[in-house]
């Protein structure tokens, strides 16, 4: 929705990480947060463990990963 506002910023994130110009360790942590199953949970059992990545990782890896998948097939044998 708001790709107006930050969507320059995203890709030239992304762009420097693809080209090797930035690391891609400032961005590669994941955040797990619990959310609660019931009402007033008391145990760990009543939580739902949830893996927050980080949206910019994400772009990056499908980007290279996407690229990879062309060239894949030619270096490695059968």
């Amino acid at each position: 929705r708001h790709w107006e506002v930050c969507g320059d910023d995203v890709t030239k994130a992304v762009l420097e990480i693809v080209e090797g110009k930035e690391s891609a360790k400032s961005i590669n942590e994941t955040v797990l947060v619990l959310i609660p199953k019931v009402k007033n949970p008391t145990l760990l059992s009543q939580f739902r463990p949830i893996s927050l990545c980080n949206v910019l990782y994400k772009i990056a890896s499908k980007v290279i990963s996407n690229r990879l998948k062309i060239i894949l097939p030619e270096i490695i044998s059968k």
